[in-house]
């Protein structure tokens, strides 16, 4: 198993945030996170990349426990994409990539060519190479995001974790990046995605990890466990969950929020 999560537990200090969380995912599964805002989607990531220490639980990367690997030998078998990113200084998408490699030298050796090959093979398998040269900050927020998961790719991580990578993506990108990710997982990656479309499990994902106020709501196959009870108690509001199909024959899945006809906002404010 690539990823295990088991009863993990912590925070920043003031208490936990997340709060006994158990899971697996493995080689060529993507396990969706999902959750309203707040519920300790970015801090279980953060517990998982060592950047805040677990106060209960373990988490076990290719068999090995977090609390044995070092930084570099974590970067090693993990690497996080986050929502968003800007570069300090104008680098070329090339560069950037290559930044993927810093586990794989010393901070006083620069990028070998080796290295640069590495970036360039993972730009092809994104389908971007064509971007290479060009400055990152100058391109779509779609773009930067493919260029984000190469770097990850360059990295030669085994697993691969995104936080809401789809956030601020418009309908296209999103369909893109999801298709990416389905395509990585097809190539033995283990994916790791937070998202607040309760579809996505459905269209990409192989499990999925409900989570509430820190805590895990369920867990399970995608199917299984999204269902009208789990997401009124995960989302605290009545939804629905349809298959229809579309244009080409496909059955889809889709999460509706129920409203009652000439029902208001019953005393909600935003």
């Amino acid at each position: 198993m690539l990823l295990e999560i088991k009863n993990l537990a912590g925070g920043y200090g003031r208490g936990d945030i997340v709060k006994g969380i158990t899971c697996q995912a493995d080689a060529g599964e993507i396990l969706c996170v999902l959750g309203p805002n707040g519920c300790g989607k970015t801090t279980l990531f953060r517990l998982l990349f060592g950047m805040l220490s677990p106060t209960a639980g373990e988490v076990y990367m290719d068999g090995r426990a977090g609390k044995e690997l070092s930084s570099k030998k974590r970067a090693r078998l993990a690497a996080y994409i986050p929502q968003n990113h800007t570069a300090v200084f104008s680098y070329t998408v090339l560069e950037l990539v290559v930044m993927g490699r810093a586990s794989h030298f010393s901070a006083m050796e620069a990028p070998r060519k080796e290295d640069r090959e590495q970036a360039l093979l993972a730009l092809e398998k994104l389908g971007i190479t064509h971007l290479a040269e060009k400055t990152y900050s100058s391109l779509s927020g779609g773009q930067r995001q493919l260029v984000l998961i190469a770097r990850a790719v360059c990295q030669s991580a085994k697993i691969l974790i995104m936080d809401e990578p789809a956030a601020n993506l418009d309908y296209a990108n999103r369909q893109l990046l999801m298709d990416v990710a389905s395509e990585l997982a097809g190539k033995g990656y283990c994916i790791v995605m937070s998202t607040h479309s309760p579809e996505n499990p459905f269209s990409v994902g192989h499990k999925v990890l409900m989570m509430k106020e820190g805590r895990l709501a369920a867990f399970g196959v995608p199917g299984e466990v999204i269902n009208p009870a789990s997401l009124e108690e995960v989302y605290g509001i009545p939804m629905d969950v349809v298959s229809v199909r579309d244009r080409c024959g496909k059955e889809r899945t889709i999460c509706l929020p129920v409203k009652a006809a000439g029902a208001g906002m019953g005393g909600r404010s935003l």
